[in-house]
């Protein structure tokens, strides 16, 4: 089933027909070739603006999940008829349900795999879970009840969609084994970060690095020592860097993991920390498909996001908004698998309507489409 996505005009100028500008700007780009700058040619002291492509008031936390045509996940529950519906949302405008599910499903775990062949969710008691793959969805059902904290973006599902954080293994109630395929890295109650092919653990203290073995998961390489009162909120590959978020009472810590001395100064050798020093220090790094990204904040107004920044295998970049002040409403704020569309949720200053959520994507300028 396919629909026209609700689509608001939520910036000033952005106009009515979003779907049909979108339509435009695309035409526009295929047709000149040579409006689209060389990226060699951006640095740190030089930033880029982004154009609005997209802009739509849609429910939960929208994020990106697709194979080849970038589009978005999102939930929302219908409260008479007691079930949550899964859509995913293109860029053209449509939208398209994917599944539903009985109850009201958990907006916050809902998870895909970076090939957006797998997608997960708890319901809202965390009691039942629900698999989709393809087209076929499963409902299984823990054998108890525990408390679900989803920390960051591959903290319950892992990349390749092939493994799973869950307390216990669960019994399945209708629909295919999709678990079958599925391993399970046991946990409760510490934070659990995916990577492509292992696993960090953060129990409070350290932060573990395990890898799959025949009959479950070993330790691989030593402990990462967490400063006092800190505990890591979400670890991202960044390039050819794993990049911790570490949280605290008052502030946040950055830290890039990995083998070889110096590397926790590679931050600083790109000029992240440079940045941090020019504006407010982010909650966290956020991101996917190795393409991570952080907002510029305002030293003054909490929240208010001046700018974006994105790291990736060529060094950090910094892009300018397209209207003047943006405040997030949360920190998903990730870019596209081909790093040519970025997704914000929050609203900008003076927007038609202020105090909602609108998801945004926007084109980075060297892209073409």
């Amino acid at each position: 089933m396919s629909r026209r996505l609700r689509q608001s005009p939520m910036v000033p100028g952005a106009g009515k027909h979003v779907g049909l500008l979108w339509r435009l700007i695309r035409t526009a780009c295929i047709l000149s070739l040579g409006c689209i700058p060389d990226l060699a040619l951006a640095t740190t002291s030089a930033q880029s603006g982004l154009r609005l492509l997209w802009s739509s008031n849609l429910p939960g936390i929208p994020q990106f999940c697709y194979e080849s045509e970038p589009a978005v996940i999102y939930m929302q529950y219908d409260a008479q008829r007691k079930t949550t519906s899964i859509f995913k949302g293109s860029l053209n405008g449509e939208e398209h349900l994917l599944a539903t599910v009985s109850g009201n499903a958990d907006v916050r775990s809902l998870s895909c795999s970076q090939d957006g062949r797998t997608i997960v969710a708890y319901d809202f008691f965390q009691q039942m879970l629900f698999v989709l793959r393809d087209t076929q969805l499963a409902t299984y059902r823990l054998p108890r009840f525990h408390s679900f904290t989803r920390v960051g973006r591959y903290s319950f599902l892992s990349p390749d969609g092939r493994r799973i954080t869950l307390p216990e293994k669960p019994v399945l109630v209708s629909g295919p084994d999709l678990m079958a395929d599925i391993a399970v890295f046991p946990h409760e109650r510490h934070n659990v970060f995916f990577m492509e092919r292992h696993v960090y653990v953060d129990d409070a203290r350290v932060i573990q690095r395990f890898v799959p073995a025949h009959d479950g998961w070993i330790k691989d390489g030593g402990e990462i020592r967490l400063p006092k009162d800190f505990s890591s909120t979400e670890i991202v590959r960044c390039g050819d860097r794993e990049v911790a978020s570490l949280v605290g009472v008052e502030t946040s810590r950055y830290v890039a993991l990995g083998d070889g001395s110096g590397a926790q100064d590679w931050l600083a050798q790109i000029g992240v920390r440079k940045l941090f020093r020019r504006y407010n220090v982010p909650f966290l790094i956020n991101g996917d498909y190795g393409i991570c990204a952080f907002p510029l904040l305002d030293h003054r107004r909490w929240r208010t996001t001046l700018g974006i920044a994105r790291i990736d295998r060529t060094g950090v970049r910094t892009f300018s908004l397209p209207y003047p002040e943006f405040e997030v409403s949360n920190d998903n704020v990730s870019f596209s698998k081909d790093g040519c569309y970025l997704l914000l949720q929050g609203t900008w200053s003076g927007g038609e309507v202020s105090g909602n959520t609108h998801p945004l994507a926007v084109q980075v300028p060297e892209c073409s489409r």
